[in-house]
């Protein structure tokens, strides 16, 4: 009898190991440049049930490796461990949270994508209402303090910190690791883009020529976003590649007769990371 307990007890304590129960969360390294804040804190975190559990644990370098001559910065690339999956749940409106796509809303991609990462941040509400009152508020304040129908990359950042109190920078690193280890701190990322070039199936006709949504984590292959373009945009996936393909900012100077789908193409690689308030 004894020996039947002892048995039924070893049974216990070994089938949650063989199933990966008590396995601790896979990591992954990834190469940022040394000046961008890689001696920050990093998460020790596990995505469950489209949140994240996080836990700061130190950001150590496991090496460093010289960038090439032909980079921007002559400062070094450092190999950095993070999670290999990261999520953040953030909470989700549209641009046109009542399904109106006039032209106030065809446009508003920028606003949307300000008031969720501002409201994640702040810990406040989000709802269909709060984001249409939301956006109104906001387009009448850039109005009357001079700024286009269209906001480029750095423009939002002012407004962020402006308008929002918000922490925010402008990014000119962009590569997938960097988005990655700037998601794995807890920042979120608004990134502007070539719209057409998301090939998103959701989007009317060939989709928006510019473009902004918000990232907000990433898996093995994907980038987790809120996507303010689309009605079913909480959580939706890209391609990796397809965004960072995507990435391209505003040019006023191109867009005075007229942006069209190429030209938006030579915009400048740039995002934008919000750190918090």
């Amino acid at each position: 009898m004894k020996k039947r307990f002892f048995l039924v007890i070893l049974v216990i304590i070994l089938i949650p190991l063989l199933t990966g129960c008590f396995k601790k969360p896979a990591f992954v390294n990834v190469n940022v440049k040394s000046d961008s804040g890689a001696q920050n804190t990093s998460t020790d975190s596990l995505v469950v049930g489209g949140k994240s559990t996080s836990t700061p644990v130190s950001a150590v370098p496991t090496s460093t490796a010289v960038l090439p001559k032909d980079t921007a910065s002559s400062s070094q690339a450092q190999i950095i461990k993070i999670p290999a999956r990261f999520d953040m749940d953030v909470a989700f409106a549209s641009q046109a949270p009542f399904v109106n796509w006039d032209a106030l809303h065809e446009e508003a991609c920028e606003e949307a994508s300000m008031i969720i990462v501002a409201k994640y941040f702040k810990h406040e509400p989000l709802d269909n209402q709060i984001m249409e009152t939301g956006i109104q508020d906001l387009v009448k304040w850039e109005t009357d303090n001079g700024y286009k129908i269209d906001l480029d990359a750095q423009e939002t950042v002012d407004i962020l910190k402006t308008y929002f109190g918000v922490k925010a920078h402008l990014e000119t690193e962009v590569t997938i690791d960097k988005i990655k280890y700037e998601l794995s701190l807890g920042h979120l990322i608004i990134v502007p883009t070539a719209g057409r070039l998301l090939g998103n199936p959701y989007f009317t006709g060939l989709g928006p020529i510019y473009h902004m949504f918000v990232i907000r984590g990433y898996d093995g292959a994907n980038f987790i976003t809120n996507d303010v373009g689309i009605k079913r945009g909480k959580g939706y996936t890209y391609k990796q590649k397809t965004i960072l393909n995507s990435i391209h900012d505003w040019n006023h100077d191109l867009a005075a007769d007229g942006m069209t789908a190429e030209e938006i193409k030579t915009g400048q690689k740039v995002m934008i990371v919000v750190d918090g308030i």
